[in-house]
């Protein structure tokens, strides 16, 4: 592996663990600044009423602030991470633990797989159990 490679597996790990910190501490203006303006978030097995991909900064991040402001808590830790060798992207499990305003617990062990432009996340692939999820899309106000 090249140094270069190295080195930017390494920038891309850390923006993967500040990707989930902010996360957890519900700093989604921040969690946004790690977005590429062209990002697109993929979800391959989507809740029933959640959208299978997101595509743009702008519509992410609104989506989150909508999404993040139903969690009086929410924790994501990483259990495990994954850099690949010859590529951008980095693969991470991770856990939720949070709790829904008005009290519900919400769990999930997930998969997530991020590529990057520029050194900011420009996509993101997320693998979850959709009927544990479904509480989190069932709690949201509509629109």
């Amino acid at each position: 592996m090249s140094q270069t490679a190295q080195r930017l597996g390494v920038e891309h790990v850390a923006v993967v663990r500040e990707f989930f910190r902010l996360l957890s501490v519900k700093d989604v203006t921040g969690w946004g600044d790690l977005w590429h303006t062209d990002a697109t978030i993929t979800v391959p097995y989507p809740a029933a009423g959640f959208p299978p991909v997101i595509r743009g900064k702008d519509d992410i991040v609104s989506g989150f602030h909508h999404l993040m402001a139903n969690f009086e808590t929410f924790d994501a830790r990483i259990t495990g991470i994954y850099p690949a060798v010859d590529s951008d992207a980095v693969c991470v499990e991770y856990h939720n633990v949070a709790t829904l305003v008005g009290g519900t617990e919400y769990t999930n062990d997930n998969i997530a797989v991020f590529r990057f432009t520029d050194g900011l996340v420009s996509e993101y692939h997320d693998y979850f159990d959709p009927r544990r999820f479904q509480v989190v899309v069932d709690a949201l106000p509509t629109a």
